[in-house]
């Protein structure tokens, strides 16, 4: 594992955090603004440092439509959190895990770095932290056991759509511009595709 790149990517994480926790314990409009001034970071390392640009450009502002109507129309600030921590948790557990136990390769030539013990270990301690949040804040029903699998998936899936856009493109990273990340691109690719399922839910809740 290497270590001096995990502390980094700590480090930035929790800055991102706190970023975070300050747009939503000051206004929560000002979510709409950060997550949109993502997006559009995303849009610009694709024109600038993808060399097959179509695809991922329609594919990318095809989600940023999707949180825009999420947020516009059924906005809701407890179940948000929830999708941020299916996928965070999931993220984490999963590189973490696969970082020290992970052996056997999932899609080495799309995503190397893809255990079959990371997804694993991540899919059961996602579980667990997400079952917490719910117990606490929202409640426990089918539907939002069913949710929080089906935003792992998605969350997977997500990942490496994106690894497959960078392969395409023969680029490592989506750029440099997040220590220990990379691109904004490889810091919300999750998110990106994760949205369809929140507003899906949003719509039929």
């Amino acid at each position: 594992m290497d270590y001096k790149n995990f502390i980094i990517r700590s480090i930035t994480s929790f800055v991102l955090f706190f970023l975070y926790a300050f747009f939503l314990y000051t206004n929560h409009n000002l979510i709409l603004f950060l997550i949109v001034i993502f997006y559009i970071f995303v849009l610009f390392e694709i024109a600038i440092n993808f060399t097959k640009i179509f695809i991922p450009f329609v594919y990318v502002t095809l989600s940023l439509i999707a949180f825009i109507m999420y947020f516009a129309l059924y906005f809701d600030i407890l179940f948000f959190n929830f999708l941020l921590l299916i996928i965070i948790s999931f993220d984490v557990f999963s590189y973490f895990c696969g970082s020290i136990f992970g052996k056997n390769k999932i899609f080495e030539k799309i995503s190397p770095n893809k255990t079959y013990e990371g997804l694993i270990l991540g899919f059961i301690l996602s579980n667990i932290c997400s079952l917490i949040y719910i117990l606490y804040f929202l409640e426990i029903s089918i539907l939002n056991i069913l949710f929080i699998n089906l935003i792992i998936c998605f969350s997977f899936f997500g990942d490496l759509i994106e690894s497959y856009f960078k392969r395409l493109s023969n680029v490592k990273n989506s750029s440099s511009i997040i220590p220990g990340h990379g691109g904004f691109f490889d810091r919300i690719d999750s998110f990106i595709f994760s949205i369809y399922i929140l507003l899906l839910f949003s719509i039929f809740q």
